[in-house]
């Protein structure tokens, strides 16, 4: 039986080690996806994570810097998306879409977004966090996109947070009830009317 020092969690709590890292930072995802950032606590994130709320500010300093690093893509999914729009502009429609929407179908990826899209609500902080996190997927600077494709790629990314948003966060019928692959060939060539500019 768990002592009362132990449920107050002042000992008992996992000590630090080599994956407590990534195990707060997964808490640290489904909490601020459950309650926002503002509704998120350390403690309820160090409680889920079952660790001592030090490790926090000892892995990430703040809450703030936790929520960051919560809402940063692996490197394998930024090269993924780096490389949506380097080929012919034929197609590209279809690429953007299949690669932004199958990352809300896993479900790593989808606690992080809907951690970023539920705090927007009530933090400017996690709305300027989420704007770049948006803006950064599609590489607007980066080889193989021309400047003039910037407003296309805005209004394609606008179309798809919509659509996610419905999907995964009102989870509307029949949008969210859709099989992945139906929902590609419906959405992407919306998507690519965006993206075929002069």
């Amino acid at each position: 039986m768990r002592s009362m020092a132990s449920r107050n969690g002042r000992t008992g709590r996992r000590p630090g080690g080599p994956d407590t890292r990534e195990q707060i930072l997964i808490a640290a995802r489904r909490e601020f996806a459950a309650r926002g950032f503002h509704g998120a606590t350390t403690r309820s994130i160090a409680k889920s994570a079952d660790v001592n709320v030090a490790l926090l500010a000892h892995y990430f300093g703040s809450k703030y810097e936790l929520f960051i690093a919560t809402t940063d893509l692996p490197d394998a999914v930024r090269g993924q998306l780096a490389e949506v729009l380097t080929g012919e502009l034929s197609g590209a429609g279809e690429r953007l879409t299949r690669g932004y929407l199958a990352l809300w179908e896993e479900r790593a990826t989808r606690e992080q977004f809907l951690a970023s899209f539920r705090s927007v609500m009530t933090d400017a902080e996690a709305m300027t966090q989420l704007r770049q996190m948006i803006l950064g997927m599609h590489q607007q600077d980066g080889p193989g996109v021309h400047p003039e494709r910037r407003l296309g790629l805005a209004l394609a990314m606008s179309q798809l947070v919509g659509i996610v948003i419905a999907r995964h966060v009102s989870e509307l019928t029949p949008i969210a009830d859709m099989p992945f692959e139906k929902l590609v060939a419906r959405v992407a060539p919306a998507v690519q009317l965006h993206l075929d500019t002069d």
